[in-house]
C-alpha cells in the first residue's frame, strides 16, 4: 500500500510520461467482449465485435513503449496492459466501468509502439456483457495509464525512507542502550558450543521441532499465493490475497500477546503445545477440505487460518519457553550454562526451516508446471490463444491445481504429525522435572560447585 502511494504521488509529478493514442484509423483492432462470472472468471460467453470503432489512449514512460524484453516468457517490443500493471477506465457502447469498479477488466496486446496490429479484450460482468453485445454503438473508448513506473518509483522511495529509518533507530539505540555487566565469562569456543549443543539431548530435541513446525508454516506461506491466484482465482485474487494475510498476520500475533496468557492460565506449557499442533493440523484438514469442495469466499478461509496461524503464533512463544528450559538441564548434565549457545539456535533454525520450505515449494512449482509470474507478456497470438481457452492460460491445468492443494495441506499436516510424535517422545522437562531440576541447581550453588 505505501508503495502504491508513494509510486502514484511521484509518478503525477514525472515529467517523463508519454500520451499516445490509438485509433482504428492506423491500426487493425481485434476487439472481444468476454463474460465474468460471479467469482471474476472467464465464461465461454465471448463475442467478437468485428465493426466496433477502436479508440485507446495510453499513458507511460518510453520504457513502456518499448515493449517487453526478457525471459521466454515475454515478446520482445510488445506492449501488454492488463489489470496487473495499468490503471483504466473504458466506455463500450456507452457503458462506463473502472478498474476500481471490481468484477472487470482489460487486456491489451500490440504489436509494437506504431501498433499496426491490436487485440483488445474487455472482460464484464454477466449483466454488461449482454448490453454491450446487444446495443447498436459498438464503439469502445479505452484510457489506460501504465502502472509499471508506479512500482519502480514507489520500491525506489520506499526503500530509501526504510534506509534512513534503519540508520537513525540504530543510532539510538547505539547511543542511548549502555552494556552495564560486569561479569567476566569465559568466552566459549566454536567446538564447545557444537558439544555443548549436542551434548544437551532436550536442546536437540527443540531445534529439531522448531524446524519441522516452521517448515509446515512455511510451505503453506510460500505457495499460499499460487493458492489464490490459481486456486481461488477471480478477478480480485490479489485484493483476497492481502486481506487473508492480514487477518493471518493479525491473528498470529494476538494469538501471542493475548491468547497464550489465557490458556496458560488453564494449561501447562506442555499441553498448550499439543493444543497448538493439533489445532494447526485441525486448520490444515479445513483448509483442504474447503478448496476440494469448490469454496471461493475469502471469508469462509479465516476459519482455517484462525486455526494455523493461532497456534503457529503461541507456538513462537512455547518454543523460547522450552529453550529456556534446556539451559537449566543443560546446566544439570554438562555442569555449563549455555544460554547464547541455544537461544542463538533459534534465529538459526527458523532459516534453516525457511530454506527447506523454499525448496519444497520450487519443486512443487517445477512438478506442477505452475507459472511462477504473474507478469508475463502476451503477444497478440497468446492473448487470443488466453480468450478461445475461456481466459485461461496453459501455464496450469486442474491436475496442477489438485496438486497444489495436497502440497500446501497434506504436507504440512505430514511434517506437524512428525514433529508430534517426535516431541513426545523425547522431550521429558515436564514441569515435575523441571522442579527437581531448580532444587538441584540451588543445592549445587550452596554447595559451592561451580561450574566447568
Amino acid at each position: 500500500m505505501s508503495v502504491a502511494a508513494i509510486g502514484s504521488s511521484m509518478a503525477a509529478k514525472s515529467t517523463d510520461n508519454i500520451v499516445k493514442e490509438f485509433d482504428a484509423s492506423n491500426t487493425a483492432f481485434t476487439y472481444y467482449v468476454i463474460e465474468r462470472d460471479a467469482d471474476g472468471n472467464a465464461t465461454s460467453n465471448k463475442t467478437e465485435l468485428s465493426d466496433a470503432s477502436v479508440d485507446i489512449v495510453v499513458t507511460g514512460t518510453q520504457k513502456v513503449f518499448d515493449g517487453a524484453v526478457g525471459d521466454e516468457n515475454t515478446k520482445a517490443g510488445v506492449i501488454y496492459l492488463n489489470n496487473d500493471n495499468t490503471d483504466y477506465t473504458f466506455t463500450a457502447s456507452g457503458i462506463t466501468l473502472g478498474k476500481s469498479d471490481g468484477n472487470n477488466a482489460i487486456e491489451i496486446s500490440m504489436d509494437s509502439q506504431d501498433c499496426g496490429e491490436a487485440v483488445v479484450a474487455v472482460y464484464v460482468p454477466t449483466e454488461q456483457y449482454s448490453a454491450i453485445t446487444s446495443a447498436s454503438d459498438k464503439s469502445l473508448k479505452i484510457m489506460a495509464a501504465s502502472t509499471l513506473e508506479v512500482e519502480r518509483l514507489g520500491f525506489k522511495y520506499f526503500s530509501i525512507i526504510i534506509g534512513i529509518l534503519f540508520i537513525l533507530f540504530i543510532t539510538i539505540t547505539c547511543v542511548c542502550i549502555k552494556e552495564k555487566s560486569t561479569v567476566d565469562m569465559k568466552t566459549a569456543s566454536i567446538g564447545e558450543m557444537f558439544r555443548a549443543l549436542v551434548q544437551n539431548d532436550q536442546a536437540m530435541t527443540i531445534v529439531i521441532t522448531i524446524v519441522l513446525v516452521n517448515t509446515a508454516l512455511y510451505i503453506t506461506s510460500n505457495l499460499l499465493i499460487y493458492f489464490f491466484k490459481y486456486d481461488l482465482a477471480g478477478s480480485n485474487w490479489q485484493g483476497n490475497y492481502t486481506l487473508f494475510n492480514t487477518f493471518a498476520g493479525g491473528m498470529q500475533i494476538l494469538a501471542m500477546m493475548l491468547l497464550f496468557p489465557l490458556l496458560r492460565k488453564a494449561f501447562t506449557t506442555l499441553k498448550i503445545f499439543y493444543v497448538c499442533v493439533i489445532a494447526e493440523i485441525a486448520g490444515y484438514i479445513v483448509l483442504l477440505t474447503m478448496a476440494l469442495s469448490g469454496v471461493t469466499n475469502v471469508f469462509a478461509f479465516f476459519v482455517p487460518g484462525f486455526f494455523i496461524m493461532s497456534g503457529a503464533g503461541i507456538l513462537n512463544v512455547v518454543v523460547t519457553v522450552f529453550l529456556a528450559n534446556t539451559v537449566d538441564y543443560g546446566e544439570i548434565k554438562n555442569y555449563r550454562r549455555d544460554e547464547s549457545v541455544i537461544f542463538s539456535m533459534q534465529t538459526f533454525v527458523v532459516k534453516l526451516a525457511s530454506g527447506i520450505a523454499a525448496l519444497v515449494a520450487s519443486i512443487c512449482l517445477t512438478i506442477f508446471n505452475i507459472q511462477e509470474s504473474s507478469a508475463a507478456v502476451l503477444d497478440m497470438a497468446g492473448l487470443l490463444n488466453k480468450i478461445a481457452n475461456s481466459g485461461v492460460l496453459a501455464s496450469i491445468d486442474n491436475s496442477s491445481v489438485i496438486g497444489l492443494r495436497m502440497i500446501m495441506t497434506i504436507g504440512p499436516t505430514v511434517v506437524l504429525v512428525i514433529a508430534l510424535l517426535f516431541f513426545k517422545a523425547k522431550y521429558i522437562l515436564n514441569d515435575e522435572k523441571l522442579q527437581e531440576i531448580s532444587m538441584e541447581l540451588v543445592m549445587r550453588k550452596s554447595e559451592g560447585i561451580e561450574e566447568k
